[in-house]
């Protein structure tokens, strides 16, 4: 299968890898390596990425679910001094973000050139043989002119069948030709061949030279078994024997030269095991160098299997990692993150992390000025509040929401995708819930996240709204910049998802008279309504009614619907209802906005569904289960189903 690797570090430039599935990332790394010295970058430092998800050179692309013609990033790594937060005090002074992988990179490079050496030598072996060959032929034609005439039959076809099949091979363009595939039956089948007739050939020079010796060349005349004819035979087969075991030699280092193949010294480097020991040791005690290979280590042993997993917990890797987390060095800490969160996908192991105050150093990390350090703690933390609501408070403790609200606004897209969904997690605990309405700033970095371009984002963040809306729908009527939110929302994205549930928050702010006010007071009321309507979903269709309604009720604001032409919506659902229950509350608001009595009272309305199986929510902390979002973190696929279903 082929793949595709861009980096915005070569901006005009596709690198193209030929790789099949059961591979190991490591063996696409040792072919960018090996692309990268043909031009010239031989110290270039990367990482691989697809779908948002830094791949691991342990695992294979099957794993990955990396198919044919899919597009890798390959992320490089600076080698520039910035300044970096120290997450220990959070203060902050500058220190030197050293190159990750420094150390392997510069290892590396040993294996690299170490394939480079044995391909430059595989080149030169073959350009030995074609030599090899054209004294094969020159010997070929001279067996004509001694007394075994005939062993022109055997060394000509062996001639033949070494021209048109022997493989054609250099270190840069690969294997040419249309016989490379068989270089293996080739070595096999030509030193089989060559080494019989070497047999002959050491045979024929034998007798030749036990003609002659036998009969002495007396005086030195070449005359009867002394001849000319003879002498030559005896001379020349001896020569072509040293040919053929020269030819020998070379194909059967050839064959082993062609087992050899491009990345296999890499990747056996890349993914060799250590002693979890001494990597512990190293991370313990060694310098920073040593520590932030150890944090890579600990990574990849922690994501090859649980049993490497539960290894690492007994050796008291987590108090370690916790502590390279806090490291002043950027790379040390993304790594152990890394690792971390690799392990606490144990449940046990993740009690022992949160009781050992772990989850503290995760929340410190969403302040890193690092993007990936902030993105794998954000990752890390959504793990522990997807898969245990007894670690939720946690995760809350001391400045937890306003850690998760500064992730909010600096992180990444994807980032606020995870921080989002942490959010809504956080919300189906009563307790939490209550916490989070009595502060404005988690309130405000929802909001900010409903304004991501990011659908996924802004769907967890509003339904998180709509939790808080539940349990106090003062605090969501007090945040007046989310009305803008809202009311804008249609203008900004085409999901009727998202519509429904900025509806429904809109209900809030309809039902609450000083912000129902507001809302009317709103130049974009009219057309949000009117997007709202023209979906084909009766829930929405319903939730737009519902609000209508709410502005029909006191005599002032009727007058004002009224001259919002509000009618013109109702008249819309009514020529377009999704079902009769939609039609029949239009129609009932038409009556009330068309009557000239202003003292018509507002029909009851039956209850939505929806806000039924919120209400319920009072007798519970949550309803429905929450499907794990760990596979989509860092990439923008599905979302919780059953979050959703809840909501809906």
């Amino acid at each position: 299968m082929i793949i595709y690797v861009e980096s915005k570090a070569f901006p005009h430039r596709t690198f193209v890898v030929v790789v099949n599935q059961n591979d190991k990332i490591a063996r696409i790394r040792a072919r960018m390596l090996h692309k990268l010295f043909e031009i010239g970058y031989p110290d270039h430092q990367f990482r691989l990425r697809f779908k948002g998800q830094f791949l691991r050179d342990a695992f294979t692309i099957r794993d990955y679910e990396i198919i044919d013609n899919s597009v890798i990033k390959m992320i490089s790594i600076s080698k520039k001094v910035n300044s970096v937060s120290d997450l220990q005090s959070i203060a902050g002074s500058s220190t030197v973000n050293l190159d990750l992988n420094a150390n392997e990179t510069t290892d590396v490079k040993a294996p690299l050139y170490k394939e480079i050496k044995a391909f430059t030598m595989r080149e030169k072996l073959l350009k030995d043989f074609n030599g090899l060959l054209y004294m094969h032929f020159l010997t070929t034609c001279l067996t004509l002119m001694t007394i075994f005439y005939y062993s022109f039959l055997w060394t000509f076809p062996v001639f033949i069948f070494a021209v048109l099949f022997r493989p054609q091979y250099t270190r840069v363009g690969g294997y040419v030709g249309n016989n490379t595939h068989l270089r293996f039956i080739f070595c096999i089948a030509y030193f089989v061949a060559a080494l019989g007739t070497l047999g002959a050939a050491i045979y024929m020079s034998a007798v030749s030279w036990m003609t002659v010796v036998n009969h002495g060349c007396k005086d030195w005349e070449f005359v009867a078994e002394c001849s000319h004819k003879n002498v030559f035979s005896a001379i020349f087969f001896a020569m072509q024997s040293l040919l053929l075991l020269l030819s020998a030699i070379v194909v059967g280092a050839l064959f082993f030269s062609f087992r050899l193949e491009i990345g296999d010294y890499i990747e056996e480097f890349l993914v060799q095991e250590r002693d979890i020991e001494m990597v512990m040791r190293a991370a313990r005690n060694g310098r920073l160098k040593d520590k932030r290979t150890a944090a890579y280590e600990l990574a990849a042993m922690a994501a090859s299997g649980d049993d490497n997993k539960f290894r690492i917990v007994a050796e008291g890797g987590l108090e370690v990692l916790v502590a390279l987390a806090m490291s002043t060095d950027e790379n040390t800490q993304e790594h152990a993150v890394e690792a971390l969160d690799e392990l606490i996908t144990i449940p046990s192991i993740q009690d022992n992390f949160v009781e050992m105050g772990g989850v503290k150093a995760l929340t410190a990390l969403l302040h890193s000025e690092n993007s990936r350090i902030m993105q794998e703690a954000a990752n890390a933390i959504y793990g522990i509040v997807s898969e245990s609501d007894e670690h939720k408070s946690a995760v809350v403790m001391d400045h937890g929401l306003d850690d998760l609200a500064h992730a909010a606004y600096q992180g990444t897209i994807a980032c606020q995708r995870t921080v989002a969904s942490i959010f809504l997690d956080l919300a189906f605990n009563r307790d939490i819930r209550i916490q989070i309405t009595s502060r404005n700033i988690p309130a405000q970095a929802l909001i900010h996240l409903c304004r991501s371009n990011d659908v996924e984002t802004q769907r967890y963040a509003l339904q998180t709204l709509e939790l808080l809306a539940i349990e106090s729908s003062d605090m969501i009527c007090a945040q007046e910049n989310l009305l803008e939110v809202l009311l804008e929302l249609p203008m900004n994205t085409m999901d009727e998802k998202l519509y429904l549930l900025a509806g429904k928050i809109l209900l809030y702010y309809a039902e609450n008279r000083p912000t129902c006010e507001l809302l009317m007071d709103h130049t974009m009321l009219k057309e949000s309504l009117g997007m709202f309507a023209r979906t084909k979903d009766p829930m929405l269709q319903k939730v737009v009614a519902k609000i209508i309604f709410f502005m029909l009720e006191p005599k002032d604001l009727r007058v004002i619907a009224r001259r919002l032409k509000l009618d013109r919506v109702l008249e819309y659902m009514m020529d377009n209802a999704a079902d009769r229950e939609v039609w029949d509350m239009a129609d009932q608001g038409l009556q009330v906005m068309n009557s000239k009595d202003d003292h018509t009272p507002i029909p009851a309305l039956p209850s939505l569904s929806t806000l039924e199986k919120l209400n319920k929510m009072g007798a519970k902390d949550s309803f429905g289960s929450r499907a794990s979002l760990r596979s989509d973190l860092g990439s923008s696929s599905s979302s919780s189903d059953d979050v959703k279903k809840g909501l809906k």
